[in-house]
């Protein structure tokens, strides 16, 4: 059983090498994702399919760990990648469309299968769903600024090292 979808977009001024090289540095994603504590790499090897990594996230007070794996990669165009929370698997999808003028629309769909869950499990979302989905969609629209940010301040390092 499918949960709350949640779909957002974000115009960025930098092209879609550049907004990829944002949403695949796990190297840096604590530095660029301001609710990410921390990000570590589980998997060697280029950003792909199978790649995995542990990440710590706060969210309004709440620290969670969680780990997530690539299952679909398709450089600079798409990625989505996966996690498991308890019974519940979650799904966050990527999608960069090039616009005029070398800009990128970033589209993220975010997704939660709660098939597996029980009977309490179930209850508290009845209760508290819609909280969590506030606070979710308020947390992926953050992260879609903070790649924007990233993304167009390196663009515009890039364009600055042309120049000079």
């Amino acid at each position: 059983m499918t949960g709350h979808v949640i779909h957002l977009s974000m115009e960025i001024d930098a092209d879609q090498d550049t907004v990829w090289s944002v949403l695949t540095d796990l190297s840096h994603t604590a530095d660029i994702l301001r609710s990410v504590q921390s990000a570590d790499r589980i998997s060697d090897g280029p950003y792909d399919v199978g790649t995995s990594w542990h990440e710590r996230r706060s969210m309004f007070g709440h620290k969670g760990d969680e780990e997530l794996r690539v299952t679909e990669s398709d450089p600079p165009r798409r990625t989505i990648h996966e996690t498991q929370l308890g019974h519940d698997r979650i799904r966050t999808a990527y999608s960069l469309q090039p616009m005029p003028a070398s800009g990128t629309k970033l589209l993220l769909t975010a997704s939660v299968d709660m098939g597996e869950r029980n009977a309490a499990e179930t209850l508290m979302w009845n209760i508290w769903g819609e909280f969590s989905f506030e606070s979710t969609r308020k947390m992926l629209r953050h992260d879609l600024e903070d790649i924007k940010g990233e993304a167009e301040r390196r663009a515009g390092d890039r364009t600055a090292a042309d120049a000079g």
